[in-house]
């Protein structure tokens, strides 16, 4: 992705959010990445209809808080709700992350419930709980039973990036090389992060001038992040999906 001529005023990620974009306003204001903060996304699926035109609906949020405990320290409280159909899934997680680049996981636990109306299954018997650590070049992954993967040499996760990207700075040297793991389970190699610059938007109501990083790697569609020049996310798109910043506060659950 780029800034020249070929590209349109309304790229695909924002234009097949459609009409849910028309009463959204982004979050304004002084924002610091480097301390504590708490932002709220609306999840939304990107499912074209039959004949090109946007589809898709709201299908959930995410919560993110980020807390710097000490210089080597960051925390980091997760909340997803995940709904497809009947069914609802809530995942939370807690992470101990490295103070660097990638806010590197050092120490979770997880917890994922499932609700469905319908009752095909009791919910309880979906529900699961998760925990794990580094030990040593290993990650080791404990629910119902302990296993051992190796450790990448750098490595994080798909929610740590909504923090990552924001200390990233706008220019062409700015890359993140990486493993990725989504929810401390699927291993997706070879992750690259890269500055693909600045891109007008122009919405119904508004227009914003944004600056867009690219992710791409084994076992992923393409990913662009969308940033203000505060360094908030304000969105985030790719495989069917998109995080759609609605709240933002410093300092506080937001």
């Amino acid at each position: 992705m780029n800034s020249d001529s070929s590209m349109t005023t309304m790229p695909r990620d924002w234009s097949t959010l459609g009409k849910r974009l028309d009463n959204w306003s982004p979050p304004s204001g002084g924002f610091d990445p480097s301390i504590q903060w708490a932002t709220h996304y609306a999840r939304h699926s990107l499912i074209p209809e039959r004949n090109g035109k946007p589809g898709g609906a709201r299908a959930g949020a995410l919560h993110i808080e980020y807390t710097l405990k000490n210089d080597d320290l960051v925390r980091l409280q997760v909340s997803e709700v995940e709904k497809a159909g009947f069914t609802t899934m809530t995942t939370q997680a807690g992470i101990n992350c490295a103070n660097n680049g990638l806010l590197t996981p050092r120490r979770w636990s997880l917890s994922c419930s499932w609700q469905n109306p319908l009752k095909v299954v009791k919910n309880s018997e979906l529900d699961q709980q998760q925990k794990g650590h580094v030990e040593g070049k290993e990650l080791v992954l404990q629910g119902s039973s302990e296993r051992r993967v190796p450790a990448p040499r750098r490595w994080t996760t798909f929610w740590n990036l909504f923090a990552a990207i924001q200390h990233l700075p706008f220019d062409a040297s700015a890359t993140l090389n990486f493993d990725l793991f989504e929810a401390f389970d699927q291993h997706k190699a070879q992750q690259r992060i890269t500055y693909a610059g600045r891109h007008p938007i122009a919405l119904k109501n508004k227009s914003l001038d944004l600056h867009v990083f690219e992710q791409t790697g084994c076992g992923i569609m393409p990913w662009h992040w969308w940033l203000d020049d505060q360094h908030r996310v304000v969105l985030a798109a790719g495989n069917r999906r998109a995080y759609l910043l609605m709240e933002c506060k410093q300092g506080g659950v937001a």
